[in-house]
């Protein structure tokens, strides 16, 4: 019965995984973004930009009306997770200096849902949600995950640190993407991207569920 009950859920939990078609996308800061793949946004004159010390450097402090920014677009949808799964984007950023929020990170959804953070030396705001204000230490590298089941709301941890349980808004614009950089018109910055990574994975809790059934039937049984 025990050995009956485990493959049950064995097979329940593979179904879970196999829904859809998981996918991870990861830039490390090794070389320029658009020779991995990724396509670039740049007003004209464009930032400066550098690879150093393994992070990537984007620099506007030239002209507020510079930007410079990084996509990867899916113009056939398949972004969003299904059930049993969790969208992350993650990224590691230090923001040297900045006139106003101008580097941010932003994602859009299969159906046209929402999110974007700018970013300063020390903040972040939700461009889409006028309440959300988070502060955190200056002149430092932080790392910030995005986590979303269903791309309607989301929770973002900085540091490992729940941070911010938020919605996406229904944008106006259409075509899922996923995107960093230098984001803003009408502000200028020095920021450094040591990582920006993002996918669909199993849901950490379906991981969870199927580890603890199989250990407990374990221990009940031979």
């Amino acid at each position: 019965m025990q050995r009956a009950l485990v493959c049950v859920i064995l097979l329940a939990f593979t179904s879970v995984l196999a829904q859809a078609e998981q996918y991870w996308i990861a830039y490390e800061g090794n070389d320029f973004p658009e020779n991995e793949g990724w396509v670039r946004y740049a007003s004209d004159p464009p930032a400066e930009r550098w690879l150093e010390d393994g992070s990537f450097f984007i620099d506007s402090r030239a002209d507020v009306d510079i930007t410079d920014s990084y996509a990867i677009p899916f113009a056939d949808g398949n972004l969003n997770p299904e059930p049993g799964e969790v969208f992350v984007m993650s990224w590691a950023l230090l923001v040297e200096e900045s006139h106003l929020w101008d580097p941010g990170v932003s994602v859009r959804s299969d159906d046209q849902w929402a999110v974007i953070f700018l970013f300063d030396e020390g903040s972040l705001l939700s461009v889409y949600e006028p309440e959300v204000y988070v502060e955190f230490e200056p002149a430092v590298f932080h790392e910030f995950e995005l986590r979303s089941t269903d791309m309607r709301s989301y929770e973002l941890y900085i540091d490992g640190e729940a941070a911010i349980e938020g919605a996406f808004f229904e944008s106006l614009f259409s075509g899922a993407h996923v995107g960093f950089g230098d984001l803003a018109r009408g502000g200028a910055s020095l920021a450094a991207w040591d990582y920006f990574r993002f996918g669909v994975i199993p849901e950490p809790a379906a991981w969870l569920m199927g580890v603890i059934a199989l250990v407990v039937f374990r221990r009940r049984g031979p």
